[in-house]
């Protein structure tokens, strides 16, 4: 799959997804089956009717995708099982939500690149969803290769369901990054990082800053608590325990959470900015009028989640039940449990 708004120099890999740069792979070889295209125009561009496999063909022709932009893209090569005889006698329609699939699969790996690499300050620097090339818009699209009949299909259709990040050059890398991407069947933890790494590209990905702000909350909440509602009261104490260094840090930590959350100013008021945005419909750019005062939180905020997505990753093997037992002990190197 083509890949947009990220830059490096040298093939890598995390885990089972392989990354190329823009002409490292010769995809004639991969023996690619042309689709049908419309030519007529003029007097010529009669009504035409298609159906079946024509009509499959020429939908993904006219988002423009084909071997070229593939071989001048990036790309993402990965594993999938696809049911060939399926494929053979699908239509657009299955295209478009195989797309979706391989697009959701693959994006799991820029994840953890944009935990390592991005900022929630700075959207300049996010890459594109994956399967999708310059000047997409709403498309994405992906080779897929038959390796009993060696040969390939293309197929591209409009399978973008959330807005793109459009501002900046995207993201470079000068080196090849060293990540590791834990499987859902290592342990109970590893579904929930594998989660929570998708919560937090979808903060960085946000269309707004308030919207950023409510959905990196929301993400403090699932990785406190993943299997039920509980209240910031006692959340706050479970993401805290991560970042503190010891007693005091953490009750600051604590206290400053309840700003972020929800508190009573001198006069009575409600102050917490998360009750503020969610219940009373605030804006944040209206709560903190300073860019610089958002661009400050949001780097604070980053700093909580990744200190607590890495210690998720480092514990990736372990069950919930461990994992709140680590937590337990956290709290009782700090002296607050």
């Amino acid at each position: 799959m083509p890949l947009t708004r990220l830059l490096f120099y040298e093939p890598f890999a995390i885990d089972g997804f392989h990354f190329f740069p823009s002409e490292a792979i010769d995809l004639a070889t991969l023996r690619p089956v042309p689709n049908k295209t419309l030519e007529c125009a003029g007097a010529e561009a009669n009504v035409i009717r298609l159906e079946g496999q024509d009509l499959r063909e020429v939908s993904t022709s006219l988002t423009g995708f084909n071997v070229e932009i593939l071989s001048n893209s990036p790309l993402v090569a990965f594993n999938v099982d696809i049911d060939w005889n399926e494929f053979l006698e699908a239509n657009h329609d299955y295209d478009i939500s195989l797309l979706k699939l391989l697009s959701s699969k693959a994006e799991r790996a820029l994840d953890i690149i944009r935990l390592f690499y991005c900022r929630l300050d700075l959207p300049n620097t996010l890459p594109g969803q994956i399967g999708s090339w310059e000047g997409s818009g709403e498309y994405l699209g992906a080779l897929l290769y038959s390796p009993e009949d060696h040969e390939s299909y293309l197929i591209a259709g409009a399978a973008v369901e959330s807005s793109a990040i459009v501002r900046g050059l995207g993201l470079e890398l000068d080196a090849a990054p060293q990540l590791a991407l834990p499987s859902a069947n290592d342990g109970e933890v590893a579904g929930v990082v594998l989660h929570g790494l998708s919560l937090y590209s979808e903060a960085l990905n946000s269309s707004n800053e308030t919207i950023k702000f409510s959905r990196v909350m929301t993400l403090f909440e699932f990785l406190a608590s993943p299997d039920e509602y509980q209240n910031w009261k006692k959340l706050k104490g479970d993401i805290a325990c991560h970042c503190a260094s010891d007693k005091a840090n953490y009750l600051r930590l604590c206290e400053r959470f309840r700003a972020l959350t929800s508190i009573e100013n001198t006069s009575g008021k409600q102050a917490g900015l998360r009750t503020l945005i969610v219940h009373n419909g605030k804006l944040l750019p209206e709560l903190l009028p300073s860019f610089k005062e958002r661009a400050a939180l949001f780097r604070e905020l980053q700093g909580y989640a990744f200190t607590v997505l890495t210690d998720m990753l480092s514990n990736a093997g372990a069950s919930w039940v461990e994992y709140v037992e680590y937590r337990d002990q956290l709290k009782r190197a700090l002296g607050v449990a």
